[in-house]
């Protein structure tokens, strides 16, 4: 397939989005804000250095932001889908039901 030179090119979104882990991620983030730890509990399998290393490029893509909150004591993180990221989850939605149709 090509494209022409005034149209974006969709294919840049699979070094965003075609890391292992990332869709997890995603998924996880659609249901609920997060800190790390409740990611890294949550996702079987996901080494922290790889939790961390996809958060930073998630957020670096603003897919995700990480928000702050220097007023509890310690100061806590939470990550949550931005406005781009949660777009995202009808595709992810459609992925999922192409998959249990023919991923056996």
């Amino acid at each position: 397939m090509t494209t022409s030179s005034e149209e974006p090119d969709p294919t840049g979104i699979w070094e965003v989005l075609g890391c292992k882990w990332t869709f997890h991620i995603l998924r996880y983030l659609d249901a609920e804000d997060a800190r790390f730890n409740q990611l890294q509990d949550g996702i079987d399998g996901l080494p922290a250095s790889t939790l961390s290393a996809r958060l930073k490029g998630l957020q670096a893509e603003n897919v995700i932001e990480r928000t702050v909150d220097e007023t509890a004591t310690p100061p806590t993180v939470t990550y949550s889908l931005t406005e781009k990221g949660a777009s995202l989850c009808p595709v992810f939605d459609a992925i999922g039901d192409w998959a249990k149709e023919w991923i056996a």
